[in-house]
């Protein structure tokens, strides 16, 4: 796991300098790469190339594994982790010589045998850029979902790259060249976090996300840069497999242990994200019961009731004999809070895409302080095991011609309706009334307008990927919505603490499969995820197996912070941007009554968020 960024001109900028941006950049970059920071320098009459690395080693600790990594004429900086390096070492034996224990040179090798088709064969994590001497050309690389994180700027003559925008901030070295978003920052005022990866911007209006299973090529010639997808993300739901439902669990099981087993690879211990629910818990679970192996726990206790786990964390515990280090929430003042919040955001570079993020870094900080380097977390389950509220009126709307629909609508109104907060969803004929309804995604425009200066109108957009209502909503979740944003705040969160997060639920071919079940088989007498629940028959304690209340990893703003409402008021309107868009008499409403809502919360946290940024 590391840290990369890249400079590479036709035309330099005037205030560019080499030896500033290798000092800068080794300061930036150290979170990413204590053990060892790179850097590799070369020209000639056409271009420059200057490439930047920091490590964090997990795999083979030796030395001999560092960055930028050189293999016959190419040089690699590589973040991230191949699970599968070892059977690709094995596939790779009788064609290449290895010197290593890594998977970076794994990574290596295989480019120099398959060229760009590399990463068809890879099932991990990744960004990485290669620059191959003899083909004139840079090749750069996201994985599958986007676990890591690679940004680029370029102008035709300049192309710049970066793990985190402040690389390629400090890079550039020009303020004037990136101005902020505001586009961007509108959609996650108004919009909420779901809205942030529909497209490929940043926070920054020319750096640039490059897409999950994305290739970039370079043409070190003439500049010419190509762009493309070696996974065709709409073939995700598509896979030709059994419509049998005892088959699908079995295939499962195997899956997501082969997924673990890959992730469990490390030179160095591991740490777990223990939330008291059936994803973490599965995985929690599996690793003691099936692999023998007993890493530390992590666990986050709210005092809110909707939120607080304990009892099934409690429930895990005495079924695997173990104590997880229990993180207590407690009410921090309004200059502790911002404090702290301020030191993720100017992090990040970003806003927060929500306070549950500000929650999950307590992990990332305490496991650190323990010495752990790589931590396991339960992300992505929900979107392809189908595991929130509204999957379950998706269900009842792809079975509503089917015997079994009477039935699960009973089930759903006795075990399902009660735990519901949001209003919209607690009618089970909803997306058989409206199969375009998508109000509860965004938030609420009246809402929003109530204290907004400009009136806003906006219409919900998602990509088509199947022409099945519930296949295409887990796809638009699983690649744009939910997972996009819970990865990028889980990279960043690990990756400020030295700590790489590893999802076992985000294998290519666990979620391929997955996807392609029959929607009919997601949910069974009112139980979400089922093929999961059963999947996990006899490994996951019966009590957080059959549990009908989906809390989340989230929290409450007003249970964390001593809310200070004047304070926080006069902190907000300090900036000109929220003075010009916010109407603070109406907002100053909704600071006057006891309990804010949960709406309110979220809001609430989004403006604190986009004061800091800005003020930045």
């Amino acid at each position: 796991m590391c840290g990369i960024a890249g400079y590479i001109s036709q035309k330099q900028f005037l205030n560019y300098s080499y030896m500033d941006a290798k000092k800068k950049l080794a300061k930036i970059m150290y979170s990413r790469g204590p053990n060892q920071q790179g850097s590799f320098s070369f020209s000639n009459s056409n271009y420059l190339i200057n490439l930047f690395s920091s490590r964090l080693s997990i795999l083979d600790l030796d030395k001999r594994s560092n960055q930028p990594f050189k293999n016959e004429d190419t040089i690699l900086v590589f973040n991230g982790e191949i699970y599968n390096y070892l059977e690709i070492k094995e596939e790779l034996r009788d064609k290449v010589k290895f010197y290593t224990n890594s998977d970076t040179e794994v990574v290596a090798k295989a480019y120099q045998v398959w060229g760009e088709d590399c990463v068809k064969k890879f099932d991990g994590m990744w960004a990485f850029c290669i620059f191959d001497k003899q083909k004139n050309k840079i090749f750069l690389s996201r994985d599958n979902f986007g676990e890591k994180p690679l940004y680029f700027y370029f102008d035709n003559s300049n192309f710049i790259f970066g793990s985190e925008t402040n690389y390629l901030k400090s890079i550039i070295n020009d303020s004037s060249k990136l101005n902020i978003n505001f586009s961007k920052i509108n959609n996650y005022l108004f919009k909420g976090y779901r809205s942030l990866n529909r497209t490929n911007d940043s926070f920054f209006e020319k750096i640039i996300k490059v897409d999950s299973a994305q290739n970039l090529s370079l043409n070190l010639k003439n500049f010419n840069l190509k762009k493309n997808y070696y996974y065709n993300k709409s073939n995700l739901s598509k896979k030709k497999i059994s419509k049998n439902i005892n088959e699908n669990i079995e295939i499962t099981k195997t899956l997501v242990i082969k997924s673990l087993k890959r992730r469990l690879r490390s030179d160095v211990p591991i740490a777990f994200c223990l939330s008291g629910g059936i994803d973490s818990g599965s995985l929690t679970s599996l690793c003691y019961k099936h692999f023998n192996v007993k890493p530390k726990c992590y666990s986050i206790i709210d005092s809110d009731h909707r939120y607080n786990e304990l009892k099934n964390i409690n429930a895990i515990e005495k079924d695997l004999g173990i104590k997880s280090r229990l993180i207590k929430l407690k009410k921090e003042n309004n200059l502790s809070f911002l404090e702290n919040l301020k030191s993720l955001i100017n992090y990040r570079n970003a806003p927060l895409s929500t306070v549950s993020y500000y929650v999950h870094s307590k992990i990332s900080q305490q496991a650190s302080k323990d010495g752990f380097k790589v931590i396991m977390s339960g992300t992505g389950a929900d979107e392809i095991f189908s595991g929130y509220y509204d999957h379950s009126l998706l269900f009842l709307n792809e079975i509503k011609n089917k015997k079994k629909f009477k039935s699960e609508v009973l089930y759903w109104k006795k075990n399902t309706k009660p735990l519901i907060r949001n209003e919209k969803l607690q009618n089970f004929n909803l997306f058989i009334k409206d199969k375009k309804f998508r109000d509860h995604l965004y938030f609420n425009q009246n809402f929003i307008n109530s204290f907004l200066r400009k009136k806003i109108k906006y219409k919900f957009e998602e990509k088509k990927y199947s022409n099945n209502l519930m296949s295409n909503r887990l796809s638009n979740e699983l690649l744009h919505e939910t997972v996009p944003a819970m990865l990028d705040d889980d990279d960043m969160n690990s990756m400020q603490f030295s700590i790489e997060n590893r999802s076992p639920f985000l294998s290519k071919e666990l979620a391929n499969y997955s996807m392609s079940i029959n929607n009919e088989h997601r949910i069974k007498n009112g139980l979400s995820k089922f093929i999961l629940r059963e999947a996990m028959k006899d490994i996951l304690v019966n009590k957080v197996r059959l549990t009908k209340r989906k809390r989340g990893f989230n929290a409450s703003l007003s249970t964390m912070l001593k809310l200070d409402y004047k304070y926080i008021f006069n902190f907000l309107s300090e900036n000109d941007y929220l003075k010009k868009t916010i109407d603070f008499n109406n907002l100053s409403s909704f600071f006057d009554k006891n309990h804010l809502s949960n709406e309110m919360n979220k809001m609430l946290f989004s403006l604190i968020n986009v004061k800091i940024f800005l003020d930045k």
